[in-house]
């Protein structure tokens, strides 16, 4: 083929996937320009876009090596430099990916999807002034940059500067009328506040778009695909209430159940197969329980309704929660009994449960996060014995605590603390206290009456709202705030004096989550 009529079809290819690419026909854009390197492998726009659209449908390790070809060819590519350093943010590798921000911008200072994206990562950083600059820039170069005030949005926000934020927010709909995440955003930062009315209307955005399964930092979410509508509060139908996010948020919302069955006539409730123990034991006879919502029939339900869903119709204010705030989970009284006489040999003995990681996959999971050295320099004393209750293997990290300290953490090896939720609801009702970073224990403890102690990062997550040491959604959790970004020191120190306040084992706490 003579080579202008050659370059003429590439050209040609290249319009069309990109147009497919822009409308969100992935499959067919891909093979387009799959075609186009086959023949011309060095054509450094193709390698650019055919990593973008790779890192969208997950493909991360392609796109990082196509990005990185279309570097080698050409070090000066400030777009490909860019859009590698989103994948590498994408993979929650920060500061390669920062690195790479770093790069383009010295390439193109003027790159405004670049200051948007690196304005991101320093405020994960929480180099939030920095942020604010790139963002800010971002959006003097381009004033229309709906994602720029998205961002710069939540930044505001974890400044605690809320009225500018949501304006922000605000101006990225006005730009942008179908921006999910900007309504997330507002829904997340009104439950924040406490601002329920505004923010649970909101959070069905979650779902807004998503008729299919879809995958976001790799959790796959299905909605419910029925011909049956939404419940909407209707009183004596057969309700199907269907799980959604994960197991915290489970039990969390699992808080509601009983105002569920109360309004419906037959509840069908489909959740962790995890959790069908407990709820069997602390919930009404006659609900059926089912882990797998496909072998549930149309037939068998007037309404359904996602478990997140329910706060919207039992939740409305901050009064509301008082509802389903007490202990609403039940252990095994005497397997807990049996195992707290096992553990301890003096009665003046405390025993204290410890979580200190979690592994969820979320943005911003990793600030939770403590070392196993400093929740337990800050837990333990001569009269306390540290039980883990953290899920995963964690062997490794307690045999080198010992060898480096002498302390001993308890592992209870018959319950596995992640498959067998039961066996852990078991070992926490056994505690005289449950310390935890933020993670789907808590939420366990919480329901079942365990007097738990919650560490809280600097900028925690919407459910532990923006002040206090209490929580609405549980009695008996005491919430502990880091005061600036990664000082647990301070956060550690306050928790360390309430409990030698409260050092006294309290035998009667086994019995709370059975009244």
């Amino acid at each position: 083929m003579p080579i202008n009529q050659s370059k003429k079809r590439t050209k040609l290819l290249l319009e069309a996937a990109i147009e497919r690419h822009k409308n969100g026909q992935l499959v067919a854009a891909n093979l387009i320009y799959q075609e186009i390197r086959k023949s011309e492998p060095n054509n450094i726009d193709v390698l650019n876009l055919s990593g973008v659209l790779s890192s969208q449908i997950g493909q991360h390790d392609i796109a990082l090596n196509l990005l990185s070809k279309a570097i080698d060819i050409d070090p000066e590519f400030a777009e490909a430099f860019n859009n590698r350093g989103a994948v590498l943010k994408e993979l929650e590798q920060l500061k390669e990916a920062l690195k790479h921000y770093n790069k383009a911008l010295s390439l193109n200072p003027n790159y405004s999807d670049a200051l948007n994206n690196r304005g991101n990562v320093l405020r994960d950083f929480d180099r939030f002034d920095e942020s604010l600059c790139d963002l800010n820039k971002a959006i003097a170069l381009k004033p229309d940059f709906a994602q720029a005030y998205n961002n710069r949005g939540v930044t505001l926000g974890h400044l605690r500067q809320f009225e500018q934020s949501f304006n922000d927010f605000n101006k990225a709909i006005s730009l942008k009328p179908d921006y999910e995440e900007a309504f997330q955003n507002i829904s997340s930062f009104s439950l924040l506040l406490c601002d329920f009315k505004e923010g649970w209307p909101l959070y069905e955005w979650r779902w807004i778009g998503k008729n299919e399964a879809w995958s976001k930092k790799g959790r796959t979410i299905s909605p419910l695909s029925s011909s049956k509508p939404l419940w909407d509060g209707e009183t004596g139908k057969r309700i199907f209430l269907w799980a959604e996010q994960g197991i915290g948020d489970e039990i969390m919302f699992s808080s509601m159940l009983r105002e569920v069955y109360a309004a419906s006539s037959q509840l069908i409730v489909q959740c962790d197969q995890r959790l069908i123990p407990l709820f069997k034991r602390s919930f009404s006879d006659d609900i059926i329980y089912n882990h797998n919502r496909d072998e549930i029939s149309e037939d068998a339900y007037d309404f359904h309704i996602p478990i997140g869903s329910l706060p919207r119709i039992f939740r409305p204010s901050l009064e509301s929660f008082k509802k389903g705030s007490k202990p609403f989970l039940r252990f095994e009284l005497n397997k807990a009994r049996s195992l707290r006489q096992k553990i301890l040999t003096d009665p003046e003995e405390r025993l204290i449960g410890i979580s200190w990681k979690s592994k969820s996959i979320l943005p911003g999971s990793l600030k939770r996060n403590i070392s196993l050295n400093d929740i337990v320099h800050y837990t333990h004393t001569p009269k306390t014995k540290l039980l883990s209750l953290q899920y995963g293997d964690v062997s490794k990290e307690i045999m080198q605590l010992k060898k480096e300290t002498g302390i001993d953490i308890i592992q209870i090896d018959e319950i596995d603390n992640y498959a067998d939720i039961d066996g852990l609801a078991t070992i926490i009702g056994a505690c005289d206290q449950v310390v935890s970073i933020d993670n789907a224990t808590v939420h366990l403890a919480g329901a079942l009456g365990a007097d738990t102690r919650v560490l809280l990062p600097y900028n925690r997550d919407w459910r532990w709202g923006v002040s206090g040491t209490t929580s609405y959604w549980y009695d008996t959790i005491r919430l502990y705030r880091q005061s600036e970004p990664n000082d647990w020191e301070t956060t550690l120190k306050i928790l360390r004096e309430e409990l030698e306040t409260d050092s006294d084992p309290n035998t009667k706490e086994l019995s709370k989550a059975m009244t």
